[in-house]
């Protein structure tokens, strides 16, 4: 009895599987309707409901009272700001200027270079104590009542500060033209700030 129960279950899924119907992506006017064509209508329009806003003076009835507006500007009391001032702390120890450094041998040149030709020249040299110097140089308008030179180069040098100051020049028929700068060096000192106040 059990298995003509079961079998007849299986049966009624076979044939409710077997007729559906399957979509198979294509239009189908007599399943659709005969255009196709998009019916509106009126379901989801908007409809604008009037509700102005009404003006309560004091609707706020805790016991206090309307806000009174004042027109006197707020005055706070008087704050004081920390002030700073910019100091340069001290340099450290610089092998250069402590005594004794040149009395024993002098300053020592470690590098030099120099090419000297009729029309032109260029050298540069560097010193035990950080001194730099590089020019190079050509003569204009030679065998003329302007003939002259023109060079181009820099010299450079650690001072008692401990800052490098480098001054990169041109020099020509439109004179000495120096770009002067001083830059921080293992041994200069800090630019701190320092309150004041």
């Amino acid at each position: 009895m059990n298995s003509v129960k079961v079998q007849y279950v299986i049966a009624l899924c076979v044939v409710a599987v077997v007729g559906i119907p399957l979509e198979d992506g294509k239009w189908h006017p007599y399943k659709y309707g005969d255009s196709g064509r998009y019916i509106p209508s009126d379901e989801g329009k908007y409809i604008h409901i009037p509700n102005p806003y009404i003006h309560l003076d004091n609707p706020y009835g805790g016991g206090f009272g309307p806000y009174a507006h004042d027109y006197e500007p707020y005055v706070g009391e008087a704050s004081v700001q920390d002030q700073y001032r910019l100091v340069l702390t001290d340099p450290k120890d610089i092998p250069f200027y402590q005594d004794g450094y040149y009395k024993n041998n002098g300053i020592k040149i470690i590098r030099q270079k120099h090419n000297y030709k009729e029309d032109k020249y260029d050298f540069d040299f560097e010193t035990e104590n950080k001194i730099r110097a590089e020019e190079k140089a050509v003569i204009k308008n030679p065998n003329t009542i302007d003939e002259g030179i023109a060079s181009q180069g820099f010299y450079e040098y650690i001072g008692p500060d401990g800052f490098m100051y480098r001054v990169d020049y041109t020099a020509d028929e439109n004179g000495f033209r120096p770009k002067i700068r001083r830059l921080e060096t293992p041994y200069s000192g800090k630019w701190t700030l320092e309150k004041v106040n």
